[in-house]
């Protein structure tokens, strides 16, 4: 393929990516976000509060441990695409593998061996930690991170999505079925959200190493690999992969950390206001993580090529992405109150302030949604966490000094000025490479 066709139909790939993902995440987001909603209407604050800081504390216990394999797949996996370098492929997606298991034993390990000291701490009471503890059992099949590169790298985003409805869905007839038919428990619920869980996780595995055999060949994916090897045939993978993950470990500080948080500063009816408002705002904020997904392979193609649509898809994402969120802040303001109320009832109205700084936080990561993946394409993803670092600093600190004395209003705007840091910061670092480069 030519530079010019590759940068004519990279933003058109990048495009049919992004709606293929975002069509399956508006459908899983439905089905997630309803199975949300029953649960909290059925459990009430204090009981949704736990059962949203337990899976809090699994998705920390996840990031934690989880090196986001996925990344070093498409930023080395496209060139080697490219020159048709199959057997390369393959030891590289086996070693990724080897690093999904032991992740996935590792993050189980851990998470158990806290849940006693989450009790000491006091984020949830004693009667609780049986069922801390078998939730957390889900991470045992977390490590469907190579499969899940494997999709991204051959543009099967329909394949991601399809698990995302099947787990989500699931999800949601689980809850139904516990709520309205059976005895409903706090108990009960955590089972259907743990088994959802793991299912959406199987799900990607079978999927994603069933177009990997079809493409990469079932011989390439076999046998042995030695890490040392792969490092050596992959120069800076490791060091890669070393940024992404602190990278990674630093953007659940404003999500399931900032469930934590709310959980030990304004205790479970808090955990349960900040989670339902975070549950709203992901419909917005989603797209985000979704961007990065579909553009990141285009964007490793382009700059592979040395493609001047480079900066132009950067700029159109965030167009695309950025405007549509601010109208949807100002629609926050005057309607999230009533939302709240209608869809949980009167005691989560409180959380519609709350809300609208989230989503207004969700406007500002929107546009920069593809700034990270073009720092990891242009070798700055070091600088790129430096960035993110700072925020999350901020974050944290905003978050204890505000709380006290502005209530929701703190995590709010906490969360705001977090995702200003990294749009600024980010903007600059690309754009210093992009200059640098030229």
């Amino acid at each position: 393929m030519s530079r010019a066709g590759e940068g004519n139909g990279a933003p058109r790939r990048a495009l049919r990516n992004f709606v293929s993902l975002l069509s399956g995440r508006a459908v899983g987001g439905a089905l997630a976000l309803g199975a949300t909603l029953i649960s909290a209407r059925v459990l009430g604050p204090g009981g949704f509060g736990l059962l949203a800081m337990v899976h809090a504390y699994t998705l920390i216990m996840r990031g934690l441990v989880n090196v986001k394999p996925f990344e070093a797949i498409i930023r080395y996996g496209v060139p080697l695409v490219e020159r048709d370098e199959f057997g390369a492929l393959g030891r590289l997606m086996r070693a990724c593998l080897v690093i999904d298991c032991a992740s996935a034993l590792l993050a189980t390990a851990i998470a158990e061996l806290g849940v006693p000291l989450m009790t000491r701490a006091g984020l949830w009471p004693a009667s609780f930690e049986p069922v801390a503890a078998g939730y957390c059992l889900l991470l045992l099949f977390m490590g469907q991170a190579t499969a899940s590169g494997a999709l991204r790298l051959f543009d099967r985003f329909d394949a991601i999505s399809i698990a995302l409805v099947v787990g989500n869905g699931l999800r949601l007839a689980g809850v139904a079925v516990v709520g309205f038919v059976l005895e409903p428990s706090l108990t009960a619920f955590a089972a259907v959200w743990a088994v959802s869980q793991v299912v959406q996780y199987l799900a990607v595995q079978v999927l994603g190493w069933r177009v990997a055999r079809a493409r990469v060949g079932r011989d390439h994916l076999r046998g042995r690999v030695r890490l040392r090897d792969v490092g050596g045939e992959h120069p800076g993978i490791w060091r890669f992969m070393h940024v992404v993950y602190w990278q990674s470990s630093l953007d659940l500080v404003a999500k399931p950390l900032g469930t934590l948080l709310a959980g030990a500063s304004l205790g479970a009816d808090g955990a349960a206001l900040f989670r339902i408002a975070r549950e709203f705002a992901n419909v917005v904020s989603k797209p985000a993580l979704l961007a990065r997904q579909a553009i990141y392979p285009d964007l490793a193609r382009l700059r592979h090529h040395g493609d001047a649509a480079f900066t132009r898809l950067i700029l159109a994402a965030a167009a695309l992405l950025g405007v549509p969120a601010l109208a949807a802040t100002g629609l926050s303001v005057w309607f999230g109150a009533p939302l709240l109320g209608f869809a949980l009832g009167s005691g989560y109205e409180q959380a519609a302030a709350l809300l609208t700084w989230l989503i207004g936080a969700a406007a500002l990561e929107l546009a920069g949604a593809a700034l990270r993946p073009a720092s990891y394409t242009l070798g700055r993803a070091r600088e790129s966490l430096v960035v993110q670092a700072l925020g999350a600093v901020v974050y944290v600190l905003m978050f204890w000094t505000l709380t006290p004395s502005w209530g929701l209003h703190g995590p709010g705007a906490a969360t705001a000025t977090l995702y200003a840091i990294v749009l600024v910061g980010s903007g600059l670092v690309v754009r210093h490479a992009l200059r640098t480069a030229a």
